[in-house]
Parts: structure tokens; sequence; C-alpha cells
């Protein structure tokens, strides 16, 4: 095999690995789902940690993708010969638009400050706090559904 040769079979197949596929991390905010369109049509999704976000396959060249705590965890996306479409990390972070967040001794409150402020609980939280408004929350979701009190 010549040397031109050797060098093109060299990057060929270092184009073709799957340390090539990877990209820039993929970041999603915290509690906010955004949709990721493939280049190629996906046979199978993993997730690295479904604690840190939630993948949902809306169609074959599209995924969902939802930040549901924070931290990185990682994705991997193949197609119907095994081949490796996507690998990359996603980092879930906060969307800090519209939000205060009160620091109490070694706990925070976190609060939605859209129209007023009012608590907006998220993991991280004082336990007393995020614990006090989310049984307001599914007691609220409780009453809206029908359930006797």
């Amino acid at each position: 095999m010549s040397v031109r040769r050797l060098v093109i079979a060299a990057a060929l197949a270092a184009a073709l690995s799957p340390a090539a596929l990877a990209a820039e991390p993929f970041k999603v905010s915290l509690d906010q789902t955004v949709s990721l369109a493939l280049s190629h049509p996906a046979a199978s999704v993993a997730l690295g940690n479904a604690t840190v976000a939630d993948v949902t396959v809306s169609d074959a060249n599209t995924l969902l993708i939802t930040g549901k705590a924070f931290g990185t965890t990682n994705l991997l996306v193949m197609d119907r010969n095994g081949q490796t479409i996507l690998q990359t990390q996603l980092v879930v972070a906060a969307d800090n638009v519209g939000q205060l967040t009160i620091y109490r001794g070694n706990g925070t409150n976190t609060y939605s400050c859209v129209e007023k402020c009012r608590p907006a609980p998220v993991v991280g939280d004082a336990a007393d706090f995020y614990s006090n408004t989310m049984g307001t929350i599914q007691s609220k979701a409780a009453t809206a559904a029908g359930a006797k009190q």
C-alpha cells in the first residue's frame, strides 16, 4: 500500500470513528423540552442516566429531550445497522430567566417571578421549602382532577 493510500485510509478511519461523531455538549434547561434533529433515521437510543434527562423519539429523525435534574449524562443514537449517528454529552442546567433564588443558611428557596414572585421549587432547594411547596402543588392538582380533600 502506498503512503498516500495509507494516509487516506487512516483519515477515513478517523472520520468514521465514534470519537469523531461526538459533538459539543448538548445543553438543555431544567424542566424544559427541546427537539433534536438527526442526520439519519434512528433505530435505537440509549441514555446514560434517566434521572438527569428524558428522551422521547418523536419520529425516526427527531428526538425530544427534557431536562429532569441538574447534571450531565451521555446520549447515544444508532441506526438500524448499528452505526453511531450521534454520541454526545447532555448537560442539564438552570434557565434563570424570571427566576429568583434566595439563599438562607445552607439552603435555597427558588421563585418564579414572571408577574410576581411565587414559589417554584427545584431540585436542590431546602427540603422543607421544597416539600411544603410541592405539597401545595399536588393538592391543587388533585382538587383540579376532582379528588376529595
